[in-house]
């Protein structure tokens, strides 16, 4: 299928958005492009593009063909063969593509759990390092803060080469709902804030089970547990 990419997507860095199979850093090496580290299949979350819609104000909805690129993260969709994206998503309620629902907040939301707390996960890449070949080999990241302002002003696409080391690092950051639209970070912090009569309770949990709020397994334990103590009328 032929895909033209009709944006020039802003730099990876300023999205914070890029993606790894694995938790593991991914060096891009100079002289090497952003592409050749993440092939087709590891770029969309769904084995091809499938069929959703686009819900904006005003009871419009837009059918189509979707899949999410986790190397932009953004949610493209397929118009006369031509691969696209929502640019202006002040109207965008949500998107829903086979069973699964995303917002836009900051980023794109993915609903994964209903309840009396709606939880949603958010993929990136956060750049860690980058870095600059020394004498003898050696890595000098000092000498990176002149290519630092460079990378983060500078528009390119996927394919542009880099002339310098730039590590990733793959992060899951979860967020929490009561309603609809109200999205909050779930950290530490603002779970002790949800139930302040119960605030003891939570930490409690949190540091006897040594809570990872970057774990998925653990946000659902917690979620699980601060909905028992949550009163009916919350729901």
């Amino acid at each position: 299928m032929k895909r033209s990419i009709l944006l020039l997507y802003s730099f990876i860095l300023v999205n914070g958005c890029l993606f790894a199979q694995k938790n593991d850093a991914v060096i891009v090496k100079a002289g090497t492009r952003l592409i050749d580290y993440f092939p087709v299949t590891e770029r969309y979350i769904y084995p091809d593009f499938t069929q959703g819609k686009a819900i904006f104000t005003k009871d419009r909805i837009f059918p189509s063909e979707f899949n999410f690129n986790m190397i932009s993260c953004e949610m493209e969709f397929i118009k006369s063969n031509d691969t696209l994206i929502i640019t202006d998503k002040s109207d965008l309620l949500s998107i829903v593509v086979a069973q699964d629902t995303f917002y836009y907040h900051h980023g794109y939301l993915q609903k994964i759990q209903n309840g009396k707390l709606n939880i949603y996960l958010k993929r990136s890449i956060v750049m860690k390092d980058i870095l600059k070949k020394g004498a003898m080999g050696t890595i000098n990241r000092s000498a990176a803060s002149e290519s630092y302002d460079y990378l983060l002003t500078k528009p390119l696409s996927w394919d542009l080469v880099a002339d310098i080391d730039i590590k990733f690092q793959k992060e899951e950051e979860y967020f929490y709902s009561v309603s609809e639209n109200d999205f909050v970070l779930f950290n530490k912090k603002n779970s002790l804030k949800m139930l302040p009569n119960n605030k003891h309770a939570v930490r409690t949990y949190i540091e006897s089970n040594k809570i990872d709020f970057k774990d998925r397994e653990d946000v659902l334990e917690l979620t699980d547990f601060i909905c028992k103590l949550m009163p009916i009328s919350s729901m």
